[in-house]
């Protein structure tokens, strides 16, 4: 396990220790979870973008077709 050091803005530390109290969980644990739902965010916007660069690169012609429409 890699340990970090992290400098955080104090609003956001107060509202990140609130919110682990919330959930009754540590502060590890709910930056751990954001940072997991971060990760899921990205590689799906990385899926998404190659997709559209494919089918826009695929279909350009047909693109270029429906604009003169």
């Amino acid at each position: 396990m890699t340990t970090m050091s992290v400098r955080i803005p104090d609003h956001i530390a107060e509202g990140l220790k609130a919110a682990a109290d919330d959930l009754h969980i540590s502060v590890n644990a709910a930056v751990v979870q954001a940072i997991e739902q971060w990760q899921a965010t990205q590689g799906h916007r990385r899926r998404v973008d190659t997709a559209l660069t494919d089918i826009l690169g695929e279909d350009a012609v047909l693109l270029e077709r429906l604009a003169d429409a």
